[in-house]
């Protein structure tokens, strides 16, 4: 029961075995050698070299590799070279990073990072070793992750250590932040999750874009969201999967409320450009003065073989949620699980799509999850109050918000400083 309620509404940070379900929506492009010969390919050149450190072509193809396993998406030919000048980029971020550590004699010790990849695997209800197998058998080998994890832990000390103290959220701007929360209850509003890529020239958004389109083309082609938004996202909102939860539209870019305006939920935005970088929206609900977020009582039935045949021919007995469990009962290839009352606010993206539609008593088509193919039947919506978050997540939400543009100005100087040579 768990898995199943974990299906619905998306609790995992992090996963490595979201690659059976990318499968079933976006089979491999090549054949599955393909990757691993392009990759033996690389071994030994040079991709670039920051202030005399040198990053390989197989230090990028790993990266990248990885990059599209912890997205749910399995690697071929064509997803890893859409990826790579994104693997590059953050192998650059990752190695002045790790030099700024250096200089501060600021060491990450295996214990942490052990420490980390036990928290990982905790999050997929695993344990090191089997996140490790993961990797391995995947074609990555653990120590791209485990370097990435030491700059990760490397810089949020930094950042904490010259800023954490500095920073401070006053009364008066929690208390403004929550009047105008207030003032908007009763306003058009969205529940939405962000990615945002940080570019604050013309430049850097000319690349940043052909970065932006991947990632929506990935997500398209079923890679999550959330996944999406912990590996790309330069926003404070990385850590929680990008979720904003219910926003006013004035909290946001024009650009972006002109873009919203358009949207009819549940959906995914188009790259947004704003002055300082590029947007990307699931945009997950929407709610206006006549109505407010919704709970939705939801049952699932799936096939104890994975067979879709199975699971139509249910369908076409025309069941409803009264005689579901019963129903059940009497197939041995079925099995039913009620999900209870679901928020609105708590379906992935996946399962927002497939009961947007379907009417109260009705079912889903058949949606491919992390426990085999399966059906939602809709049982019921109903309105729910609006909900203002307490003064303790308003002051962290602002807390990190300006941790987050201290991190991003603090890697654009040492950008600016440095010697990078993409070869």
């Amino acid at each position: 029961m768990t898995a199943i309620r974990a299906m619905v509404t998306g609790l995992a940070m992090f996963s490595l075995c979201g690659v059976a379900v990318a499968q079933t929506v976006t089979p491999p492009a090549e054949p599955a050698t393909a990757p691993a010969q392009d990759e033996a390919q690389l071994l030994g050149g040079v991709a670039a070299v920051v202030n005399d450190e040198v990053i390989s072509l197989s230090d990028v193809g790993q990266r990248a590799r990885l990059l599209l396993i912890s997205l749910g998406v399995q690697p071929s030919t064509e997803s890893l070279q859409q990826v790579l000048p994104r693997a590059l980029e953050d192998l650059i971020d990752e190695r002045l990073q790790l030099q700024k550590a250096k200089e501060f004699e600021l060491e990450v010790s295996d214990d942490d990072i052990n420490g980390s990849l036990a928290d990982m695997a905790a999050q997929n209800g695993t344990d090191i070793e089997t996140l490790i197998n993961s990797l391995t058998s995947s074609g990555i080998n653990p120590d791209t992750l485990k370097e990435q994890l030491r700059a990760e832990i490397a810089w949020r000390r930094i950042m904490s250590g010259r800023y954490g103290s500095r920073i401070r959220i006053s009364q008066l701007q929690i208390d403004s932040m929550l009047d105008r929360l207030k003032s908007d209850a009763g306003k058009t509003r969205y529940q939405l999750a962000e990615i945002f890529l940080y570019a604050p020239s013309d430049q850097d958004k000319a690349q940043v874009m052909e970065g932006a389109n991947v990632i929506v083309q990935q997500v398209s082609q079923g890679a999550r969201f959330e996944l999406a938004a912990q590996q790309y996202s330069n926003s404070p909102t990385a850590a929680v999967g990008g979720d904003l939860g219910w926003v006013s539209p004035n909290e946001l870019d024009p650009q972006v409320q002109e873009v919203l305006a358009q949207v009819q939920p549940p959906a995914l935005t188009t790259p947004i450009p704003v002055d300082d970088g590029i947007y990307i929206y699931a945009v997950r609900a929407k709610q206006d003065a006549a109505s407010g977020p919704r709970n939705f009582d939801l049952k699932q039935i799936l096939s104890t073989s994975n067979s879709r045949a199975t699971l139509n021919s249910f369908k076409l007995d025309g069941h409803d949620c009264n005689d579901l469990e019963s129903a059940a009962a009497e197939d041995s290839d079925i099995t039913y699980a009620d999900l209870g009352s679901v928020p609105e606010d708590r379906l992935t993206d996946q399962v927002a799509m497939a009961i947007r539609n379907v009417p109260e008593g009705g079912s889903t088509e058949i949606i491919d999850t992390p426990v085999g193919p399966a059906m939602l039947y809709v049982c019921s919506r109903a309105t729910a109050g609006v909900q203002l978050p307490s003064r303790q997540q308003i002051e962290d939400r602002l807390f990190n918000q300006q941790i987050a543009l201290q991190s991003q100005r603090e890697l654009r100087d040492l950008k600016r400083e440095a010697t990078i040579i993409r070869r």
